[in-house]
Parts: C-alpha cells; sequence; structure tokens
C-alpha cells in the first residue's frame, strides 16, 4: 500500500505563467515515484490513449474499484465555516463530479459510475489509515496552523492511501487550510478578499477520486487556485472522470478495464469515527515522499506517502524520506 498527497496551493499574485497545451487533458495520480515526459508515450503501458496523450508518468493509474465512496467531516468543522455548511459545499463539490454524463461519439450514454456519500460527522480528525481495522475518509479544517508545506499560500492537502500493485485506492482523507491570512467563503457570490471554499472543494474532490493536477489551464484541476471557475468541471475534467470512470460500471487501470465492485460507501475494513481504533496518524511534511516497508499482507506492498508542491511558477517533488509502517515512528533519511 501507499499513501500519496497532493497539494493545492494559492498563485503567487503578479506571478507570470504562460498557458500550457490544451492537447494534453487530464493526469491522474499513479503508484510509480517520477514521471516519465509527457512525450515519450513508448514507455506507458496499461493507459487508455486519451490518457496517454495526457500523461505519461510511471506506475499505475490509481482508482476507486467500488461503485460508492463515502466521506465524514469532523465535527467541530471551522471558526469560519460551520458543519452544516461544510456538509453542503464538500456534497455539492463530489456531486459536481460524479454527475457527469458521458458521451460516446458526442452521443450522450449516461452519468459516471460512481456515487460518493456524506457519511457524517465524526470525532477523529487525524490523517490515518489501518490495514487491519476500521477507517474513515474524513475531511478536516486545520484552524489553528498549517504543519504542511508553505502555510500562507497552501489551500488544501489531499492524502491518497492505494495497493502499490494493482492502484486501487483504499481511503483518502483531506486537509483544508482554514488558517492563512485570507478567510474561506460559502457565499454564492464570494467577497473579492475571501477564497472560494466550493471552488477549493470541488478541486481536492478531485485529488482524491485519484486525478493529477491537469496541464489544460482552465481545467478544475490546474495546480493554481482561480475562484469561482473552479466551481464546475471543464472538459478536460469531464473527459477524465469519464475515462476512469465509465458508464458502463467499469474502471480504467494498469491492467486493463476492470468491473467496478458493487455499491458500499462504507470505508475499507469498516466506518469509525474514533482515532483509537485506527493505525497511527500519517506524518511528514510538505514536500515528501515516505517510503514505508512492505507488509505481509496480500494487498498491500512498500507504502509511501507522495506530497507535491505546487505554485503559479512551479510543480515539483522536493525530497523522500524513508519511514517504517504506519503503527509505528518515522525513521527518515536525507
Amino acid at each position: 500500500m501507499k499513501l500519496e498527497r497532493t497539494l493545492l496551493l494559492l498563485a503567487v499574485l503578479g506571478a507570470t505563467m504562460s498557458a500550457a497545451p490544451s492537447t494534453y487533458g487530464f493526469c491522474r495520480r499513479t503508484t510509480g515515484r517520477e514521471p516519465n515526459d509527457p512525450s515519450d508515450t513508448n514507455r506507458c503501458t496499461g493507459w487508455d490513449e486519451q490518457a496517454r496523450n495526457a500523461c505519461c508518468p510511471y506506475g499505475k493509474p490509481l482508482y476507486w474499484k467500488n461503485a460508492c465512496i463515502g466521506f465524514s467531516l469532523q465535527k467541530n468543522a471551522s471558526r469560519e465555516v460551520s458543519l452544516s455548511d461544510a456538509q453542503r459545499v464538500f456534497t455539492r463539490a463530489f456531486a459536481t463530479w460524479t454527475a457527469t454524463t458521458c458521451s460516446l461519439d458526442g452521443v450522450p450514454v449516461g452519468r459516471v459510475s460512481l456515487d460518493v456519500k456524506y457519511l457524517g460527522p465524526v470525532e477523529c480528525g487525524k490523517v490515518q489509515y489501518n490495514d487491519e481495522g476500521p477507517n474513515q475518509n474524513v475531511i478536516v479544517f486545520r484552524d489553528t496552523g498549517w504543519d504542511h508545506l508553505d502555510p500562507t499560500n497552501t489551500l488544501g492537502l489531499t492524502t491518497v492511501q492505494y495497493d502499490t500493485g494493482s492502484g486501487e485506492i483504499l481511503g483518502a482523507d483531506m486537509e483544508i487550510n482554514a488558517s492563512q491570512p485570507r478567510p474561506l467563503s460559502v457565499s454564492d457570490s464570494p467577497p473579492a478578499e475571501a477564497l472560494d471554499l466550493l471552488a477549493i472543494a470541488t478541486h481536492e474532490a478531485g485529488h482524491f477520486l485519484g486525478f493529477a493536477h491537469s496541464v489544460s489551464a482552465d481545467a478544475t484541476m490546474y495546480a493554481s487556485y482561480r475562484g469561482v471557475s473552479m466551481r464546475d468541471l471543464s472538459p478536460d475534467d469531464s473527459s477524465g472522470i469519464c475515462n476512469v470512470y465509465n458508464p458502463n460500471q467499469t474502471r480504467s487501470t494498469g491492467d486493463g478495464r476492470v468491473r467496478a465492485e458493487a455499491c458500499d460507501e462504507r470505508p475499507r475494513n469498516g466506518y469509525t469515527g474514533a482515532c483509537d481504533q485506527m493505525g497511527a496518524s500519517i506524518e511528514g511534511g510538505g514536500c515528501a515522499a515516505s517510503p514505508r516497508s512492505s507488509s505481509s499482507s496480500p494487498s498491500s506492498g512498500t507504502t509511501s506517502y507522495l506530497a507535491m508542491a505546487l505554485t503559479a511558477l512551479s510543480f515539483a517533488v522536493l525530497r523522500r524520506v524513508r519511514s517504517l509502517r504506519a503503527a509505528r515512528a518515522p525513521r527518515r533519511r536525507s
């Protein structure tokens, strides 16, 4: 099993950017450590043609096999956002993805074969995963401080746990930075000085579903914050969700298309909202990937997190560190 982290950072004001080629399209996170040159298609295996045109990374693309996914909100929500408002915003953000109607040769063929359901508030707000017991896919606001990269500009961090052999996502947790200078807004028309929570939530929901940052500048999954325009999916984003979670109840994987499992929104190994029933917290700072030692579990391999630092000017993995299994303290190396 591996753990992957992706951050959304606020674009630096005044930064100059050039638009990426719109022909590349959506990208997916993978089990691999390093991306290939996008033009080197000969090194890609197990990708649909459309995804291969978008990006060409090592490893297998990530996906949820289950037809339903459940998520929870930490019950305290935020000093800026009430629990009821947070539920409304994140339910709408996920629905933006799952309500997508897919077409074949311009003819609508049905909605994507994925649903995301709210399971209610939970006590625990830790980013953690238990490969032998109950879990939660939690969304938590960090009001009092941000322990990851760039607390002033970072808006959100999504950590995904996945099987290294298949790319199947086993769980995901999302952190929202409510401690940075600009306030969060849940208004339909956010004030100029505020950050639109729905835009941030829709972007992070894409990471939750297995997508990386798009190279299309108008995509919701593009690597910098653009306000309310990120609330709605671009054709690039829609192509991605339809490609992976096809209306025919199959998933696009590194091993070809596989059939979705029956709808069961409970997290893997059962559902809990209590921290003491889960594994150790997933530790590690902003820009890091932490490979973990192999497990004897058939569904687990080497485990890691991947944290991506995004600004208006750069996209990089800065360093890697090693650690022991999740139940033990990390052992780091440069």
